[in-house]
């Protein structure tokens, strides 16, 4: 079971970066309202909507709604991102224009998932069984009616999950774990600092390596000092600090 709305959807690209979309688009023809839809790797559950006018590309975020509705950034609400591309079709309410023509999937690539997708499901299921006490056809039901609100419960604590997070461990031995083996630019790993629900990121450059801050705002999103924002400590993995002349590479526990 998946609880994505967009999974079906032939112009849903999954969690690609705003290059990829870009050069999907470019492939497709560049015409305009050609438009795709692509998860959101800042925002829980949002989406983006990438589309084309006049040769040139717009990207606009999908926000989803704690009453499981989504919009465009002060736009009015949609069922579900379906719903939304086809009122954007007849209206462009914010907008550049119009949506006039899907960007679909080539048969032979599927919805690109990512990290948290991989691990959300049994999150879920594991998460309802043990705090309500359900199995079967009543979890998944409970699944479905709740999805937003059960995603960021899990999604705070998922960072636990991933191989990169190494806990409470100080800035000496996140040094020697990142200095055992071998070195390239851009190994890392996330710990947390000593300060309650704070962390940090240790991360290799020239055999050296440096300790960043990932500051908490009183919104409770995560980011490095004057860096983008995300909901979820998770989603602060690599491609924040990934460049064409850098590679960031997870040291695993």
């Amino acid at each position: 079971m998946s609880v994505d709305p967009a999974a079906d959807l032939p112009f849903y690209y999954g969690s690609v970066s705003r290059a990829e979309a870009e050069r999907r688009l470019k492939l497709a023809g560049m015409a305009d309202g050609l438009f795709l839809l692509r998860r959101c790797l800042r925002s829980l559950g949002g989406y983006v909507l990438s589309a084309v006018w006049s040769l040139q590309f717009h990207h606009y975020p999908v926000e989803r709604r704690l009453d499981g509705t989504y919009c465009l950034s002060g736009g009015r609400p949609h069922r579900g991102p379906a719903q939304l591309c086809e009122f954007h079709g007849k209206d462009p309410d914010g907008l550049a224009g119009a949506l006039r023509t899907p960007c679909l999937r080539p048969p032979d690539t599927a919805v690109r998932h990512g990290v948290f997708d991989r691990l959300r499901d049994n999150m879920l299921r594991e998460y309802v069984k043990h705090t309500w006490d359900l199995e079967g056809d009543a979890m998944e039901q409970a699944i479905i009616s709740q999805a937003p609100q059960l995603e960021k419960l899990i999604a705070t604590t998922a960072h636990e999950k991933m191989p990169w997070y190494h806990g409470h461990v100080a800035r000496q031995e996140a040094e020697r774990r990142l200095h055992s083996g071998a070195q390239p630019d851009g190994k890392f790993l996330v710990r947390d600092r000593q300060e309650s629900g704070s962390f940090a990121l240790s991360v290799v450059y020239g055999k050296t390596v440096y300790h960043y801050q990932i500051l908490q705002d009183k919104s409770g999103k995560h980011s490095m000092p004057e860096g983008t924002k995300f909901d979820t400590i998770w989603q602060v993995g690599p491609p924040p600090w990934s460049s064409s002349s850098s590679r960031v590479i997870s040291w695993l526990r």
